[in-house]
């Protein structure tokens, strides 16, 4: 049984993520960390895991030891406290954009903030099951895509009949042209109630139509910049 301890537990990301763990034969959740939470039960804050689990969360800097430590904190935090969740266990999964870029220049174009940990872009392994597996197995830093380009990476990779792991341009490029709906809960938990469902419901708006932030793709993809 592989121990899994999620820092950043109380948001969107981390409420479906403890789901699927629950559902894991062979994970155990044994921490769920919150600053703001600290000592509510987890599953007020997310009533799908209500009955099966009794953990309260707990702060960041109580973190006991793991086998794999999942970081589901906002963009920025996991890089600036690298060391502090690289110690906690030796398998890092983080759901951030914060290691899915290999160059440093690139965070404070697309994020608005200069990369506090470079030194570990290179080591980051981007998370695609599809496309890395092999890779993933052994990895000890895995970044996980955004859901954009998730979408547009995979879309792309069935359309196309030059292998992946093949880094020349076909011998036609031509533009690739997407349009994509996201869920309300895109933001996140701590956005304004405007970005929340409810006033959303039954509404469809654009989302940064002139500064679509970072283009997340895999590490030897040349065909076109898929925007996260």
């Amino acid at each position: 049984m592989m121990r899994a301890a999620v820092v950043g537990g109380a948001g969107y990301a981390a409420g479906e993520l403890l789901r699927l763990l629950a559902d894991h034969p062979h994970v155990e959740v044994t921490q769920v960390t919150s600053e703001r939470l600290a000592g509510k039960r987890v599953d007020t804050v997310h009533p799908p895991l209500r009955g099966r689990t009794d953990l309260c969360f707990t702060s960041r800097w109580q973190l006991d030891g793991a086998d794999v430590l999942f970081a589901a904190l906002e963009h920025g935090e996991s890089s600036r406290d690298f060391e502090a969740l690289r110690s906690a266990a030796p398998i890092l999964v983080d759901l951030s954009a914060d290691f899915r870029l290999r160059d440093e220049s690139a965070y404070p174009r697309w994020y608005g903030w200069a990369h506090p940990c470079p030194q570990a872009l290179g080591t980051a392994v981007y998370g695609l099951a599809e496309l890395h597996r092999d890779c993933i197995r052994t990895a000890a830093v895995i970044a996980t895509g955004g859901c954009l380009a998730t979408a547009t990476i995979l879309a792309r990779s069935r359309s196309s009949s030059t292998p992946w792991s093949d880094p020349r341009p076909p011998a036609r490029n031509p533009p690739l042209r997407r349009i994509t709906r996201i869920g309300a809960a895109n933001c996140g938990r701590m956005h304004p109630p405007a970005t929340a469902t409810q006033p959303r419901s039954r509404r469809s708006s654009a989302l940064k139509m002139a500064d679509r932030r970072s283009p997340s793709r895999p590490r030897r993809w040349r065909r076109c910049v898929v925007f996260s």
